[in-house]
């Protein structure tokens, strides 16, 4: 009886430290050697030039004038880059206003030319800042979007 008592006793014990054992290796973080952990994603920002408005000819065949909406996003990862942003904003602007305006309503509709729409505006605000700001590293922002874009005739 007594041997019984004390085979129970060890497997229990045993098996109790086998569970234990799991729970702590599986609770730690595990790394290759000589692997770091990757570094957490820097956060992203963004720049928005809201509710430009162009009047634009409909065609290039066609003089009828069409308004235009657009909204445009620009992403940094730079919080720095969206401050100097803003306090040269009237230059991004009118420079953004001056492409568009040298547009048609059909061109800017175009889903097709939407890229390189974005491109150009997205050279327009990296200039400004590193022209104006002396913004260091240059080309702070990495991307433009358009967020809205509306047409009427």
């Amino acid at each position: 009886m007594k041997k019984i008592i004390l085979i129970a006793l060890g497997t229990i014990f045993l098996l109790g430290g086998g569970i234990g054992g799991t729970f702590f290796y599986l609770s730690t973080r595990h790394t290759a050697p000589g692997k770091a952990p990757p570094p957490p994603p820097k956060p992203i920002y963004f720049a928005q030039l809201s509710n430009l408005i162009v009047t634009v000819p409909a065609d290039s065949s066609d003089s009828t004038p069409a308004y235009v909406q657009i909204t445009l996003e620009f992403s940094s990862f730079d919080a720095k880059a969206v401050a100097d942003f803003t306090s040269l904003q009237p230059i991004i602007k009118s420079q953004i206003i001056s492409l568009l305006m040298q547009q048609t309503a059909k061109s800017l509709m175009d889903p097709a030319k939407h890229d390189a729409l974005t491109t150009q505006c997205l050279a327009i605000a990296n200039q400004v800042l590193n022209k104006s700001a002396n913004y260091t590293p240059a080309n702070p922002f990495t991307a433009a979007y358009i967020t809205n874009i509306v047409e009427q005739n």
